[in-house]
């Protein structure tokens, strides 16, 4: 099975965040948000590369295995 492609950015989608409403980041002198979505109605996965909307995405139907870490 190919890697999916990010339909925002083009690259593929080896990373998925499971955290819609994005991060924080500090830059310079202040934290600025990150976030995946400018409306209400947030995607429940989103690109680790460009934070874009995964919005038909979902890991379990690329073949998604739980490996624990830590």
């Amino acid at each position: 099975m190919d890697t999916p492609t990010c339909p925002n950015c083009g690259k593929p989608v080896t990373r998925v965040l499971d955290a819609p409403y994005g991060y924080w980041e500090w830059t310079d002198d202040r934290y600025e948000l990150r976030t995946a979505s400018r409306r209400v109605d947030v995607a429940p996965w989103v690109h680790w590369d460009c934070m874009g909307e995964l919005r038909d995405f979902h890991p379990q139907d690329a073949g998604f295995t739980a490996t624990p870490t830590g």
